[in-house]
């Protein structure tokens, strides 16, 4: 199969396309919520650090006023009540002046943690808020510095018995503890305001974090289950396509061709699938073409069986048979080229049918013969010599059809012989490096061609070995013929004629085969007479019965020059 790169966006690449998308949404999710977090952490750190505990030094502030205030109200009553009570009245004003110095030190704490949070900002609007605070904490500072000093003056007036002018300054002090108030109430709202702002502000970066990932969570469901669902898709839909066209190919349609839709492996896949189909199409034709020179079995065995086991033989118990009509060859030569073929073609047409039909493989056609043979891997050993014999009895019948084909101007005879041979013969790929043939090799061989020849002088259309008749005898009909020594052969082979099919056969034809061979155990035995009796009784029966004239003759010659009595009845043949 051949493979090729995808010149596509490839199946990894989407899937991972899928994966960085939704990392890439999640990067920016976790970017986004970082960002809005660390704003929830200046908030919560400008709260925490410096707007608490600067609003906590503004109280104090107010409140360390307020007890100055009372102390300025007392040591006014003191200097009211005679005689004088110096050490209440000093110590009251150490209390005055107390007071005053923790708002100074308040103040300063304030406006130091005021500087450090314009320093730290992070937020360009705190950074502006706290400016803001910077003058509202000095105007306090200078408003009470004002409220100290009148107060401090006023005491002295009052010591000095300047009561007019005290009393003036009083009425004054009244206004600038007033401004003082107004200035510690404007900074707490702007603090307060600040507090309020900067928890507003990180309730929304919270709640805009929480939106923004319930957002990105619905989208990148719904875009990884769109983007999921088109690549699956894209993936299913070819493969059941290649599944339909695996399935078409199965039942024999090689004409499935696959729409290539992809550019990526399934694409690749396709492609490489419609290959695969232009090569089992290219090897059908193989087989379709050769199968007409070579039988269509050994043409698939040998392109499914590597080529190093292509070149070795086997031996294994097989049935060859030898076909031939005799007076079809001369009758040919008379006709002309075209002629000849086109008759000599319907010919071995004829009589390969039954081969075919009957598991048997062609082996070469010689001339006017054909010779085939039954043995694994094609059939069965025990079925091998049972379907040989079925074939040579409908190549018998297909002769009637032949007779046909011949012109009615021929003035030629034909008769029908065959060859049957069982036993052991190598089988595989035989010829030179170039040139090479499936075929069979062996003695077996050699017999059934010979017996093809004999079944000639026997005057019968089938003879076969005693072999192939044992291994077919319960489906079929035989008559033992002779024992005879073949040409080229020491060894003496029974041979038998097929008579046709159990049940078919009338009961004149089993008649004359019991009376056959009881002549022939008679002629074995040397007892002429009964020999002779037991064949005129088969001439009776059948009066052109080719085997039994021929043995009445050989009856004639052996009572004139009687054998020796050691001599087995075999026959021994000087003709093909």
């Amino acid at each position: 199969m051949i493979s090729r790169k995808p010149h596509g966006i490839s199946i990894s690449l989407k899937i991972f396309g899928i994966a960085t998308s939704m990392l890439g949404l999640l990067i920016v999710v976790v970017c986004f919520s970082s960002y809005k977090l660390r704003r929830v952490n200046l908030e919560i750190t400008a709260l925490a650090k410096y707007i608490i505990p600067i609003s906590d030094r503004v109280a104090q502030v107010g409140i360390h006023a307020l007890e100055q205030e009372l102390y300025f109200e007392r040591i006014l009553k003191l200097y009211e009540i005679e005689p004088l009570n110096r050490a209440q009245i000093e110590q009251e004003e150490a209390q005055f002046n107390q007071r005053g110095d923790r708002i100074d030190q308040k103040l300063a704490q304030a406006e130091q943690l005021t500087q450090k949070a314009i320093a730290h900002a992070k937020i360009t609007a705190n950074e502006q808020e706290w400016v803001q605070i910077m003058p509202m904490l000095a105007q306090i500072k200078q408003k009470h510095q004002e409220f100290h000093d009148y107060g401090t003056t006023v005491f002295k007036q009052i010591e000095a018995g300047e009561s007019a002018e005290a009393l003036q300054l009083e009425a004054g002090l009244k206004v600038k503890e007033g401004q003082f108030n107004q200035e510690i109430a404007e900074i707490v709202l702007k603090l307060e305001d600040f507090t309020t702002t900067a928890a507003h502000k990180g309730q929304n970066h919270q709640q805009q974090v929480q939106q923004l990932s319930l957002i990105v969570a619905l989208f990148t469901t719904g875009f990884g289950l769109c983007y999921a669902s088109i690549v699956t898709f894209g993936v299913v839909k070819p493969i059941r396509r290649l599944t339909q066209s695996t399935r078409a190919i199965e039942q024999g349609n090689l004409d499935v061709q696959v729409k290539i839709t992809t550019r990526d492996e399934i694409g690749n896949l396709e492609r490489s699938f419609n290959l695969m189909v232009d090569e089992l199409k290219l090897k059908k034709k193989l087989e379709d073409t050769f199968g007409k020179y070579v039988d269509p079995r050994v043409v698939k065995s040998l392109m499914n069986t590597p080529t190093s086991a292509n070149t070795e033989g086997e031996r294994q118990n097989m049935t060859v048979l030898f076909a031939d009509v005799e007076g079809f060859s001369a009758m040919t030569e008379t006709l002309p080229a075209d002629a000849l073929v086109k008759i000599t073609n319907q010919y071995l047409t004829l009589m390969s049918a039954p081969i075919s039909a009957h598991s048997g493989v062609i082996d070469k056609f010689i001339g006017t013969t054909v010779m085939a043979f039954w043995g694994s891997p094609f059939t069965s050993e025990t079925e091998q010599a049972y379907l040989a014999c079925y074939a040579a009895l409908d190549q018998v019948v297909q002769l009637k059809q032949l007779f046909q084909l011949i012109p009615r101007t021929s003035n030629h005879s034909f008769s029908l012989h065959i060859g049957i041979a069982t036993g052991s013969l190598v089988v595989g790929n035989m010829g030179s490096e170039s040139a090479k043939s499936y075929t069979v090799m062996g003695d077996t061989v050699n017999i059934a061609s010979r017996l093809k020849g004999v079944s000639k002088q026997y005057g019968v259309p089938i003879i076969l070995t005693q072999e192939t008749r044992n291994m077919a005898v319960k489906g079929l009909e035989f008559r033992e013929i002779d024992w005879v020594q073949v040409v080229g052969k020491q060894e003496p082979v029974g041979i038998y004629e097929l008579l046709g099919r159990k049940a078919e056969l009338s009961s004149e034809m089993l008649a004359l085969r019991d009376f056959f061979e009881q002549g022939l155990n008679a002629y074995r035995q040397q007892n002429w007479k009964l020999a002779r009796q037991c064949f005129e009784n088969c001439l009776q029966i059948q009066s052109s019965d080719r085997p039994t004239q021929l043995y009445l003759e050989r009856l004639q010659t052996l009572q004139e020059n009687p054998p020796p009595k050691s001599w087995n009845g075999v026959w021994r043949l000087t003709k093909k």
